[in-house]
């Protein structure tokens, strides 16, 4: 008499050939993945970028325009992670703290690798963005 086995479950070649392709894609995926995300971190730090430079050339229009020279703001972020300006120095000047005072925010730090510690400032003189650091850095990584 043949005995009739029913055969249930995978071999332990099929189960090592899945293990095998499964770990060739994600080998492929996570550099992917990873240069992705880096680009999604500077995408947010030149809108906040951005967003400074339109800060800042509205506080110089509505309080500075009258001074002349370069003002430097240097900024920062709130508890809510709301942006502000945190100092502004106008040219030959001392640096004063504007609408929040330093220890209700701090400074604004950037998400992506590319621009590290680079503090973000903007310089306005005479009515035009001369300097924006952040975005000058950005430029460079790409």
């Amino acid at each position: 008499m043949k005995k009739i086995r029913n055969r249930k479950g995978f071999t332990l070649a099929e189960l090592l050939v899945v293990i095998a392709i499964i770990s060739i894609l994600i080998a492929i995926a996570i550099p992917t993945f990873s240069s992705q995300l880096e680009k999604a971190r500077l995408t947010v730090d030149a809108a906040n970028a951005r967003a400074a430079s339109s800060l800042a050339y509205s506080d110089y229009m509505l309080y500075h325009e009258d001074l002349g020279g370069a003002v430097t703001y240097t900024f920062g972020t709130d508890q809510e992670g709301n942006l502000f300006i945190l100092t502004h120095k106008p040219k030959d000047g001392e640096a004063f703290p504007d609408n929040i005072s330093p220890a209700d925010g701090t400074q604004i730090t950037a998400k992506s690798d590319a621009l590290g510690e680079t503090q973000l400032t903007v310089v306005i003189e005479d009515g035009s963005i001369t300097e924006n650091t952040w975005l000058s850095a950005i430029a460079d990584a790409a």
